[in-house]
């Protein structure tokens, strides 16, 4: 972890496709993941799609899970997740403000 990614303790949750894409064990448990920080870059291809599809498309850029992975989430862990993110748009959003004045 860096500073560049911000940390999420989540319930112990298996993620098969991120298991097998990094060679652990089909059991293992993860129980932090790490967001990446937004980037102009993501909300750029964010606003391409469809107002469905964009903060599963976010979630799965910031933390490297598939959507089949992200589907194994725990609600409360899947609002935190959703709590960082919007959080880093927030952000973006009121100083695109504050330059606007």
């Amino acid at each position: 972890m860096n500073d560049n990614e911000v940390p999420i303790e989540i319930t112990p949750t298996i993620f098969p496709q991120m298991n097998a894409k990094c060679n652990l064990p089909p059991d293992h448990k993860t129980s932090i993941i790490s967001v990446k920080r937004l980037k102009h870059g993501h909300l750029r291809s964010m606003q391409r799609m469809n107002e469905a599809d964009q903060i599963h498309y976010l979630m799965s850029q910031l933390t490297g899970l598939s959507q089949t992975d992200l589907d194994e989430l725990d609600v409360e862990d899947s609002a935190k997740l959703s709590e960082v993110i919007f959080g880093f748009m927030r952000r973006y959003a009121q100083i695109a403000k504050e330059i606007a004045r």
